[in-house]
């Protein structure tokens, strides 16, 4: 679920600001008027003044949202358009590139949207952290995961239905490099036949692309629908915890088999051993000798 949406009133040129409330439908948190649409302005540091901008990052930085609508601003946002920050931060560009509105305001909505993106990109990027394992009986996902409320990152591997399988050395278990590739996984591969999860799918994605608005990493393994989802920052971690694993032979073996969703890299030859297709099954043992070759001997 998106942690906010934004929409255009039809008088005024208002926007307002919709947030899930605790019944997850989404209300009118505040309704910006056009003097708090500006991209940026010092006296919300001084006077903590509202902000469009500035609002919706907070949010997606994890703090809670304004909520001091008024009445009736609720049945306004039912008949408004929807509209990205995206869309609202390139208008704010144009307007500075051109010279209109005021000057010392609108300086800093040169290059905005790459702004905000960044940031955004900043808060969820985890390389380096440790993997995310603990994640059985009361710290997973829908219990008390610490990271559960947290951006997930995007160039993960995320691994699911690990622990829900029958047979532990035959039944393959999911792994995808990368957000996309779950999105490509669920949307248009056959890991799910469920058009609700689809379209889920498809709000995530329009989120994430047009409000800076990156899923948590509950919400991942909600699409997912696994509260045991494993999640992997970078080759060398997912490497050294499948041959962990595969040495333990509890929950898996070296052969058991992993269905495996990738970018592959343009650079790389089709016909080398370590190249990865798109979609793949391959040997857990194996995968980890892709991701992370073993030093050969002297």
């Amino acid at each position: 679920m998106s942690r906010f949406e934004l929409k255009m009133l039809s008088d005024g040129g208002e926007i307002a600001l919709l947030v899930p409330g605790d019944d997850a439908v989404m209300h009118v948190a505040h309704v910006y008027p056009p003097l708090e649409q500006y991209p940026l302005g010092t006296d919300r540091y001084v006077n903590d003044r509202p902000n469009l901008f500035l609002d919706a990052l907070d949010i997606t930085d994890g703090n809670e949202p304004r909520d001091d609508a008024s009445p009736g601003d609720q049945e306004r946002a039912e008949t408004g358009n929807s509209v990205s920050l995206r869309s609202l931060a390139q208008r704010a560009a144009r307007a500075s590139a051109d010279g209109s509105g005021n000057a010392r305001r609108f300086k800093d909505g040169r290059d905005l949207w790459d702004k905000i993106t960044a940031h955004a990109a900043a808060a969820v990027n985890a390389t380096g952290a440790e993997p995310i394992v603990d994640v059985r009986r009361n710290h997973n996902w829908k219990k008390n995961q610490p990271l559960r409320n947290h951006g997930a990152d995007p160039a993960a591997w995320f691994v699911s239905h690990f622990y829900s399988r029958s047979n532990s050395r035959k039944d393959a278990f999911f792994a995808a490099r990368g957000m996309d590739q779950v999105f490509v996984a669920l949307a248009e591969g056959n890991v799910s036949a469920n058009p609700e999860v689809v379209q889920e799918v498809e709000r995530t994605r329009v989120a994430r692309d047009g409000n800076a608005d990156y899923p948590t990493y509950a919400q991942m393994a909600k699409l997912l629908d696994d509260s045991n989802m494993l999640v992997f920052h970078d080759d060398a971690s997912f490497a050294a915890w499948l041959r962990e694993q595969g040495k333990a032979q509890d929950v898996m073996y070296p052969d058991t088999p992993v269905d495996v969703w990738t970018e592959p890299d343009p650079t790389a030859d089709p016909d080398d051993p370590g190249y990865l297709a798109p979609h793949s099954q391959l040997p857990a043992g194996h995968l980890a000798n892709v991701l992370a070759p073993r030093e050969a001997k002297q």
